[in-house]
């Protein structure tokens, strides 16, 4: 496809939308980036300037506990970090499923439905410390926290899927919040259907005849 063109289709022809917010990148069996092998990356911004997203699918060896000395006595504290990207990963970022307007920022967005993204930690850390232990586990919000974030300048993006690296399906906060998110690249492409079952359950891409 040429890359000027205002018209995109993902690696399985697929239909991509001019701006990618709210949409879910799963990186090709073929992309061999160690960033994003076999990755998920939930996309929060994508204009004309570039790309903002983070990887979900990376867990980290710390805990929030480790980095935040606030919250290591808190059950918040036990929370697995990931690894949101490459890029500043000195930068702690959270996905939650929603919170009281007091914790949360100016700067907090929601990319989809059931999916807020914060890039204020201290607007939320009062949160985790105070409130969020209280209520029973079926009452608490969902939370994720990421070190760093993965970005594309203008146009990266837009060529990377020129090129198959990526396939595109709508985000959803059922995969975020997944109980192993680990599993992410797997539970995705499973979620794409057709071929790509296949590829979840084996792991590669079976030669067509």
């Amino acid at each position: 496809m040429n890359s000027d063109s205002p018209f995109r289709t993902d690696s399985s022809g697929t239909p991509v939308p001019a701006s990618l917010d709210g949409y879910f990148l799963i990186s090709e069996t073929e992309l061999t980036d160690p960033n994003f092998h076999r990755t998920v990356v939930l996309i929060v911004k994508h204009n004309e300037e570039g790309a903002f997203g983070l990887v979900l699918n990376r867990p980290a060896e710390a805990s929030l506990g480790d980095i935040v000395e606030e919250l290591s006595e808190s059950d918040a504290g036990e929370a697995t970090l990931f690894i949101g990207g490459p890029v500043e990963q000195h930068y702690l970022f959270t996905l939650h499923s929603g919170l009281p307007d007091y914790a949360t920022s100016k700067f907090s967005s929601s990319p989809t439905d059931g999916i807020v993204f914060e890039p204020v930690f201290g607007s939320i850390q009062e949160y985790l410390q105070n409130d969020w232990p209280g209520g029973p586990d079926q009452d608490r919000p969902s939370f994720n926290f990421y070190l760093g974030y993965a970005g594309w300048g203008p146009g990266q993006l837009e060529y990377e899927i020129d090129e198959d690296a990526w396939l595109v399906i709508p985000a959803d906060s059922q995969l975020v919040f997944n109980d192993d998110p680990a599993e992410g690249w797997n539970t995705a492409l499973t979620r794409k259907g057709g071929l790509y079952r296949i590829i979840a359950q084996t792991g590669f891409k079976p030669s067509l005849n």
